[in-house]
């Protein structure tokens, strides 16, 4: 296989903006900012340091952002953590600035594409990646590509109900994956159980040294993500399913929850040649998943112009 062109890429937060080169599916070079307030601030800072970091030419520049991404890719239709970004036409405006081609996705789906192409679930090619943060969030490829849903709003996988008439979830609705398996959660249900805790990372701690409530946050948890993805099993029936973000630093508390949930839940041929995968790239899977991106949608569009 020939090499391909390296590519910027872009993991944009609330916090902080980073932003890197890929080549031959390494981050070469990388900066990281404080995200300017102000859709023009944000796009400049963007345009400013690809333009940078790009050596040589690049195949384009892939934007990793909180939201829900428009169809075409070229903006968020949605961005709660970013309302100034609320329909803004970022690529466009990128690509006036920089001359390279731009593309905008939601950052869970692009660090699904990172694990699934260079990570944890390198070789495969029917995937899913919860992510597990502050939030609970996910991606989902299918025989190699993205699933994007119609509307590019699918894999919002933290909002499947375990429990409708459970605790009230950010979205409104009640009983999400979300209210068990996110950092809040489980520092939420610890204090329930009575552990002593204020922080997701405390109750972690304490669940290492044998503190039972802390412990049992982390039950609850896994428990909860089990049954989740034993109706993804059922639904989709994937190769691997891949426990990502910061809370996957507790994969060891939650994957006897998991698994065991698996066995009693998921259709037996469902769980035949079954990977249940911990992350391997860390903070890097959004900045390899961009590179990934774009790949697979320009050469998915190269296809389509051939036809």
């Amino acid at each position: 296989m020939s090499e391909k062109k390296p590519v910027i890429t872009v993991d944009l937060g609330g916090t902080n903006l980073r932003i890197a080169l890929v080549e031959n599916n390494k981050v070469i070079n990388r900066v990281m900012h404080p995200t300017p307030r102000g859709a023009e601030a944000i796009v400049g800072l963007i345009a400013k340091q690809a333009l940078e970091l790009a050596e040589k030419e690049v195949a384009g520049i892939a934007i990793a952002a909180p939201g829900t991404a428009s169809p075409q890719m070229d903006r968020l239709s949605k961005a709660p953590n970013l309302p100034e970004l609320n329909d803004y036409p970022m690529a466009a405006e990128i690509t006036e600035q920089t001359k390279f081609p731009c593309i905008v996705e939601n950052d869970a789906n692009v660090y699904a594409m990172g694990e699934v192409f260079y990570g944890a679930a390198r070789g495969l090619h029917t995937v899913v990646v919860y992510t597990l943060g502050t939030g609970v969030g996910g991606g989902i490829v299918l025989n190699g590509k993205l699933w994007r849903g119609v509307n590019g709003a699918a894999a919002e996988l933290g909002h499947v109900s375990i429990n409708e008439i459970g605790h009230l979830c950010s979205c409104g609705a009640r009983g999400c994956l979300e209210t068990f398996a996110s950092a809040t959660a489980m520092a939420r249900l610890a204090k329930k159980y009575g552990s002593n805790i204020t922080t997701a990372r405390e109750a972690y701690e304490q669940a290492n040294m044998g503190d039972k409530p802390a412990q049992q946050a982390f039950v609850r948890a896994g428990s909860a993500l089990g049954i989740a993805i034993a109706a993804i099993l059922n639904t989709l029936n994937p190769q691997a399913v891949v426990i990502g973000g910061g809370g996957s630093s507790a994969y060891s508390l939650l994957e006897p929850e998991i698994e065991k949930q698996l066995k009693v839940r998921a259709f037996p041929a469902a769980l035949e040649n079954f990977k249940l995968l911990k992350c391997t790239l860390g903070n890097d899977a959004a900045l390899l998943g961009g590179a990934a991106l774009i790949y697979e949608t320009f050469e998915t569009q190269a296809r389509a112009a051939l036809k």
